[in-house]
């Protein structure tokens, strides 16, 4: 989007705050009949071009490899659409009096889908894999004390932690459980409902129905194939020419249009997912806090939300997590202060102007409109910001610039707590840290917060860590993202979900077709 047609889009937007409000009622995916057994459902998603696998570590850096580890592979816990716990490998879960000792009770009678069972020597295992410091997902098992979780029998484990934690089931909740012995994914096994076939990156894989999956009936599809269409515009033609049945993360611009059509129809549920810009708090600029203020007092968010996301979300606040447990729905709003920005940059040493380089990807939808626009709302304070799109398939990708840029842009879903998001993203060993926060006290609380048994304690704690937050911390979180998917008239069982697009996990077990 050039940014005369973005100016124009504002002007149009701003102006149609009713139009705007209809956009965000929620839609549903209506009757199409009952579940029928068989058939191919055929969903397109932004590709990951040569980062893209089965292996499920890699799930954090791109939604087409969560979708396929989903399809092949079960958690010990998984989120249900509300964000809720519910059962998968795990049948039941208790802890000790300390909340150091967690005891999870396994499903029987489980088979891999080479035709071994399920036993605890695979969760132990796969505890001992997600723990490895080069897994992305290693700081979800920070807490975890290796050296004695143990099996207590063949479908028992005692989860032992180095401190106590009343969160652990969701901390965890959505790590795939892999076979015991496995290292590679190039063939992957699994408990999932489908079962691998074929996988060509960048391209499209395959998966065929489980014929023993642990669900009695389930999953109803024949087939799952899923392709990488990085064109936002060919994958909703590929949806309304019939080439695929389901668009994952619709583009906001044909899901405003298409709204009211019978093409297709949209799944769209609010979410905890954001949008946000980040500055790394140990690099120029933005090692001065009030640069980082400045930048924030900048963001008209309103405008970001309207514009970037056609009105598909919700305005935020600087904090991540709106609608989570223990989230501070309390702090003040912040609005935008073009004069008080001005006096911080001058008082940093930048009042004849300031120059910044953005990288931006169409890696969700939003991105870049919502950089355009914002490289637009900081000249009212004599901020420069060069906005440079590169490849959206690598964008997130740790091994070339992710974690490396001062300057970027974020987006983060499938969180269902603080605990998980704060692990992830704010403590010093985080495999997200993308800001570089790196602060003792800020650990200290989080450990009271994970640990504490009192409610009121837990929201103090929680309080504090915000706090810190919203004054100094690197992230501008200006908006929360509703999730919208698209998909033909032939498919049903997909529920629209706060946790993840497309209803994601469960929705690959439910869905089915009707022709």
């Amino acid at each position: 989007m050039n940014r005369r047609a973005l100016l124009k889009n504002s002007g149009i937007l701003l102006g149609t705050a009713g139009l705007l409000t209809a956009c965000r009622q929620r839609s549903t995916i209506g009757p199409v009949g009952a579940p029928r057994r068989g058939g191919t459902l055929r969903i397109g998603m932004l590709g990951a071009g040569k980062s893209e696998s089965f292996n499920p570590s890699t799930t954090t850096s791109a939604m087409i490899n969560l979708a396929r580890a989903a399809a092949v592979f079960n958690p010990l816990v998984e989120i249900a659409p509300d964000l809720s716990l519910r059962p998968s490998l795990a049948t039941a879960w208790h802890h000790d009096p300390t909340a150091t000792r967690w005891t999870f009770a396994l499903r029987p009678g489980v088979t891999w889908h080479d035709g071994k069972p399920f036993t605890a020597d695979d969760v132990i295992h796969s505890l001992r894999w997600l723990s490895e410091p080069d897994n992305p997902l290693a700081s979800s098992m920070a807490n975890v004390d290796l050296k004695k979780t143990a099996k207590q029998d063949a479908t028992t484990v005692v989860v032992a932690l180095k401190s106590p934690d009343l969160d652990l089931p969701r901390t965890i909740a959505g790590n795939s459980i892999i076979q015991d012995g496995v290292t590679t994914f190039g063939r992957p096994v699994g408990t999932g409902p489908f079962v691998f076939d074929s996988f060509t990156p960048g391209q499209r894989s395959v998966c065929r129905r489980n014929p023993r999956y642990w669900s009695p009936g389930r999953p109803y599809l024949d087939e799952l194939v899923i392709s990488s269409i990085d064109d936002e515009t060919a994958r909703v033609n590929a949806l309304l020419g019939g080439q695929i049945d389901v668009v994952c993360q619709m583009p906001y611009p044909q899901a405003r249009a298409y709204q009211k059509s019978g093409a297709i129809r949209l799944l769209n549920s609010p979410s905890p997912a954001a949008h946000g810009f980040y500055m790394a708090v140990d690099a120029k600029p933005f090692d001065d806090v009030r640069v980082r203020q400045a930048l924030r007092l900048l963001a008209d968010r309103r405008q970001l939300v309207d514009v970037a996301l056609y009105g598909f979300g919700a305005v935020g606040n600087d904090v991540f997590g709106s609608g989570l447990p223990y989230f501070d729905s309390g702090l003040p709003q912040r609005g935008r202060d073009v004069g008080k920005a001005k006096e911080l940059l001058s008082a940093a040493g930048h009042g004849a102007g300031l120059t910044l380089t953005l990288e931006t990807a169409a890696a969700a939808p939003g991105m870049v409109e919502a950089a355009t626009l914002f490289a637009e709302q900081v000249k009212d304070a004599g901020v420069t910001i060069e906005v440079v799109q590169v490849d959206s398939a690598s964008y997130f990708d740790p091994t070339v610039q992710y974690l490396r840029r001062p300057f970027g842009q974020t987006f983060w879903s499938g969180m269902t707590s603080l605990a998980g998001f704060y692990q992830f993203a704010v403590l010093p060993d985080g495999a997200g840290n993308e800001t570089h926060w790196n602060d003792e006290r800020t650990a200290g609380l989080y450990q009271q917060a994970v640990a504490a048994a009192d409610p009121g304690q837990a929201a103090r704690a929680w309080r504090a860590i915000q706090q810190e937050q919203w004054d100094n911390g690197g992230y501008i979180w200006w908006g929360s993202a509703d999730n919208v998917d698209a998909v033909s008239a032939r498919v049903g069982g997909i529920t629209p979900s706060r946790y993840m697009s497309l209803g994601l996990p469960g929705s690959l077990v439910e869905s089915y077709v009707t022709t």
